[in-house]
């Protein structure tokens, strides 16, 4: 079966926390998780010609080749964990153009907000969501 994959920056604690907490989530294992730094990672890159978001954002890739980044990625993710769907459709709300103002402004200084990059490792369960 095809997944969805969402790519990340796998040097990035911000980025892991919360994928950490959309894998716990993911009771339906909608979405496999992958590092642009991975060997994986790059040649799901280079498959889908992205260039330049890859340490910048998180991408979704959807099973219909549908390609989602940054707050439009973020909230395609959510509306598919069951308990944090009511966040996904506030943040529908908002025009894109706000949501990636802030998605950009909390990417800009992530390294800041989160200060220990360090993650607790996940059981087997949650790591065979994850592709290295």
């Amino acid at each position: 079966m095809i997944s969805n994959y969402i790519i990340f920056d796998g040097s990035c604690g911000f980025c892991n926390k919360f994928l950490m907490l959309i894998a716990i989530n993911d009771k339906n294992n909608n979405f496999k998780f992958v590092s642009s730094l991975s060997d994986y990672g790059v040649n799901l890159l280079f498959k889908y010609q992205i260039t330049g978001l890859e340490k910048s954002t998180i991408i979704l890739i959807e099973r219909n080749d549908k390609i989602y980044s940054k707050s439009m990625a973020i909230k395609k993710v959510i509306l598919k964990i069951p308990f944090y769907k009511l966040f996904g459709n506030f943040i529908s709300i908002f025009p894109v153009k706000f949501s990636d103002l802030v998605y950009d402004l909390i990417s800009k200084n992530r390294k800041r907000i989160m200060k220990n990059s360090t993650c607790k490792i996940p059981n087997l369960e949650i790591r065979k969501k994850f592709i290295m």
